[in-house]
């Protein structure tokens, strides 16, 4: 018998590879079963974090201090608590600022210096990459760093927690090879010959053609300084403010609230539940980053593909 005389359907059930064969009852029941139960081991410690935030002082107490899944009684107490203006208040006010204006400045920081070193022909292009890509390769330690923001003067200010961090350069190489790949050479020089500058060719041409690549390393940005804390720890521990994540870890470390701080100054926070106001701090710092993603998700495979691999 030769191939021909073979059923073409047999033919192509034989040929096909194994991981295109088609699944059995059990494959698809065990898949199913795995999802769920990954499902299941992300979704339920949130939702016990989001429940134990509403629950009242009853309902902890009954509970023995133990997160919650449903609470028998519900109260707004926790987030009253922290949104009554007092420290809790300023400290989630300065985070919000500093990831507000860090994003800012690392944004036209990185926006000016991809551009430049995009640009072959550009004064000490070459020098200025190789600059940047030994930077990326060798990051400094804990210590020079340190010694960098006290020679600078910047211990015990909020400068502290941007300057050092306004300039990432995986950031800057990915946009970089973004602009060089997915920006067509003839429009810019076809503005240049329109008579258009520097600045006029990447406010005209190039950024309106780059959103979805500058919407992710403005999240990248936002992310970084939005949960800032070992920076913040080192560089300005004698700030009475201090960002949410330092709060937070404190708070989480102690059974009172806050260590070492003003009993007036936290007064509002004591009158709430102890573990429900640890976990609404919680539900603050991860619910703004939550809602950005899925604005920002569909951009994420043609911004960093492409700015990535094809550099």
């Amino acid at each position: 018998m030769t191939a021909t005389d073979i059923p073409l359907k047999k033919r192509r059930k034989n040929t096909r590879p194994a991981w295109d064969e088609e699944p059995t009852w059990f494959g698809k029941i065990a898949k199913a079963l795995f999802l769920v139960c990954y499902a299941a081991a992300i979704v339920i410690p949130i939702w016990a974090v989001v429940a134990t935030s509403f629950a009242s002082e009853d309902a902890l107490a009954k509970a023995g201090g133990n997160l919650l899944l449903i609470p028998s009684e519900v109260s707004v107490k926790a987030y009253q608590s922290i949104f009554d203006g007092g420290a809790l208040t300023r400290s989630l006010l300065l985070t919000i600022g500093l990831t507000a204006l860090g994003t800012a400045i690392s944004m036209v920081l990185t926006i000016g210096a991809a551009y430049g070193l995009s640009r072959t022909g550009s004064l000490f292009h070459r020098p200025l990459l190789m600059l940047v890509l030994f930077t990326f390769l060798f990051a400094p330690g804990m210590y020079p760093s340190y010694l960098v923001v006290q020679k600078l003067g910047l211990l015990d200010s909020y400068w502290s927690l941007i300057l050092p961090m306004a300039l990432n350069a995986f950031n800057l190489i990915v946009l970089r090879s973004f602009f060089m790949n997915s920006v067509p050479n003839e429009l810019i020089d076809a503005a240049k010959m329109d008579g258009a500058g520097e600045f006029r060719t990447l406010f005209k041409v190039v950024l309106p053609m780059s959103k979805a690549i500058l919407a992710v390393i403005a999240l990248f940005y936002a992310v970084g300084y939005w949960n800032m804390y070992f920076q913040a720890v080192l560089y300005t521990p004698g700030l009475e403010t201090q960002p949410i994540q330092v709060v937070l870890q404190r708070m989480l470390l102690s059974t009172q609230g806050i260590p070492g701080a003003d009993v007036g100054q936290y007064q509002a926070a004591e009158a709430a539940p102890t573990a429900a106001l640890k976990m609404a701090v919680v539900v603050c710092t991860i619910v703004p980053i939550v809602i950005m993603y899925p604005f920002i998700q569909k951009h994420f495979t043609k911004a960093i593909i492409t700015g990535a691999i094809k550099g």
